[in-house]
């Protein structure tokens, strides 16, 4: 799988719409899934920064374009650890685990069928 840097030029699309995006900080590794990954970037076609998710990134356009291109937010000083857990430790989404999630055969359900 592909990894990016800071200051790595990205080309990324959400299949209606390209873009070249600055990448700004680390990948926040949000599951094992790239669906789910995320990049802080600067788009250079509207001047706005914003997160990219790493599943949305066609190409590395050019390799440590900006490294030293600066943002400085509070966001990022800020200690993000806990989603980390949360995430290895509880489901997001019942959907997924539609038998596993609750137990739904219960010894007092079986009793009212009679």
């Amino acid at each position: 799988m592909q990894s990016y840097n800071k200051g790595d030029l990205v080309l990324v699309s959400n299949n209606t719409q390209t873009s070249t995006c600055i990448i700004l900080t680390e990948k926040y590794a949000v599951s094992s899934e790239k669906n789910y990954n995320f990049y802080y970037t600067y788009c250079l076609e509207t001047g706005l920064y914003g997160l990219i998710y790493e599943s949305e990134i066609t190409a590395l356009v050019a390799p440590e374009f900006a490294p030293e291109f600066e943002f400085h937010s509070e966001l990022f000083d800020t200690d993000y650890e806990i989603y980390s857990e949360l995430y290895e430790r509880f489901t997001y989404f019942p959907s997924f685990y539609p038998n596993n999630f609750f137990d739904m055969d219960t010894e007092d359900d079986d009793e009212d069928d009679e």
